[in-house]
């Protein structure tokens, strides 16, 4: 019985780095995996039309599953891809946001999910006390966000403000 559990133990593939895709051209996505080791890969369309990526440079990771970090080397990762110029939908794992996207819904949510999101963003992301008071929103975790500019749907220029409250607040107005 022990030779078998060796056995069964030396067949297990270690564990590998997979590195973080999302943002990436589909074809520097596979080739990222590929050379971090993992070869069983996928990607779908992250609009849910069903598009086939016949041309991988011709279309951009939304998200990917599993996400970056350690995992299986065999298992399946499967990239959502939208084409070059659309906007992943907000809704998408692992969700960027790029210049020319339409704003997600922050209202409510968590400051600090909502600036993780905008990372990718090069112009100006700031955070501002809804309230007028003033307050440093430095540790985003601990605030909530009240307001967004741009608003829920219109598109995203570059820059992106956030007013916001503290969790145990309610946002004004």
């Amino acid at each position: 019985m022990t030779v078998l559990l060796l056995a069964a133990v030396s067949g297990c593939s270690s564990a590998k780095e997979l590195p973080n895709s999302v943002g990436s051209q589909l074809q520097t996505a596979q080739d990222r995996a590929q050379s971090a080791g993992f070869t069983n890969l996928s990607s779908e369309d992250a609009t849910g039309q069903g598009r086939a990526q016949l041309w991988d440079r011709n279309w951009r990771v939304c998200s990917q599953d599993p996400q970056p970090g350690e995992a299986d080397p065999e298992t399946l990762v499967v990239f959502s891809v939208v084409k070059e110029g659309e906007s992943c939908p907000a809704s998408t794992d692992g969700y960027l946001a790029m210049p020319g996207d339409e704003m997600p819904g922050y209202v409510g949510r968590n400051l600090m999910d909502a600036m993780d999101q905008m990372a990718a963003l090069t112009g100006e992301i700031t955070a501002v006390d809804a309230t007028g008071a003033g307050r440093s929103t430095d540790n985003e975790n601990d605030w909530r966000v009240c307001t967004t500019t741009p608003v829920a749907g219109e598109v995203i220029e570059d820059s992106v403000v956030f007013e916001v409250v503290p969790n145990q607040e309610k946002c004004p107005g």
